[in-house]
């Protein structure tokens, strides 16, 4: 699902040093992830007439933001894994310090490059949206959210908000941002909004109940229908990000 321009753009920002701190981001970074939400930051500008080019920034913005979160969601103190993708994750091997610290790094390279790569008024408009995605009414308030509710019994709503705090709302974010990034119309950005909404609600169903009961998976196609639904009205020009939907839909571990 890669797409060499993704991986051209993050090279080109990220720190070249030999020092931990930049080893440690540059490791995250590239450690194989599918770049699913720059991805779709792309296409939903291409669906909205937009450009590659007026996409790349925000979209490896997002990437950069997404990379901070595993980071910090791996530490000790939060979910306390030791693997990622197959490799030991960036606490294991760079320390716990310098993990917080990449993190941290990668999260305001992430607004840098938003402030660099677009133009003034809309970089504003681009931001208002990311930062409200990630923070405490985004996922940083569902990764809380979680941690509060570790170990206890969690009904369908809980789950549910969870969900879209930590996972959906910043794939509706990516979504929207695609529109904004191609001066969309009001209507294709909430448009676009709500199938980034319902594809990470989908998307992390899938990841928490992939071994789950039927009725966890008829919810999950409940959700990319919904999804592919608000679609309709870019006509051909959301043929990938249909396919996005199909291709996350069909994963298994």
């Amino acid at each position: 699902m890669q797409y060499p321009e993704i991986e051209k753009t993050l090279k080109k920002y990220l720190p070249k040093g030999d020092d931990a701190l930049s080893k440690a981001m540059r490791y995250s970074v590239f450690s194989g992830g599918k770049r699913v939400r720059p991805i779709i930051v792309i296409e939903s500008a291409k669906a909205c007439r937009g450009s590659l080019r007026c996409a790349l920034a925000p979209a490896v913005a997002i990437e950069l933001v997404h990379t901070y979160s595993l980071i910090h969601d791996d530490l000790p103190a939060m979910d306390n894994d030791d693997m990622r993708r197959g490799k030991p994750t960036c606490h294991k091997v760079f320390g716990e310090a310098n993990a917080i610290l990449a993190g941290d790094a990668l999260l305001t390279l992430a607004f840098n490059i938003i402030a660099k790569g677009t133009k003034p008024a809309m970089g504003i408009k681009i931001i208002e949206e990311l930062s409200r995605s990630v923070g405490a009414l985004g996922m940083v308030g569902g990764q809380a959210l979680d941690l509060e509710f570790h170990g206890k019994v969690k009904d369908k709503a809980m789950y549910k908000k969870i969900d879209t705090l930590k996972t959906a709302k910043l794939f509706s974010a990516a979504a929207r941002i695609g529109a904004l990034a191609a001066q969309a119309e009001a209507k294709e950005i909430d448009a676009l909004g709500r199938f980034g909404l319902n594809l990470g609600l989908s998307f992390q169903m899938v990841d928490d109940f992939i071994d789950g009961d039927g009725a966890d998976n008829i919810e999950a196609k409940k959700l990319t229908q919904k999804a592919n639904e608000e679609l309709a009205i870019f006509g051909r020009r959301a043929d990938r990000l249909k396919e996005i939907v199909e291709e996350l839909s069909k994963r298994t571990r």
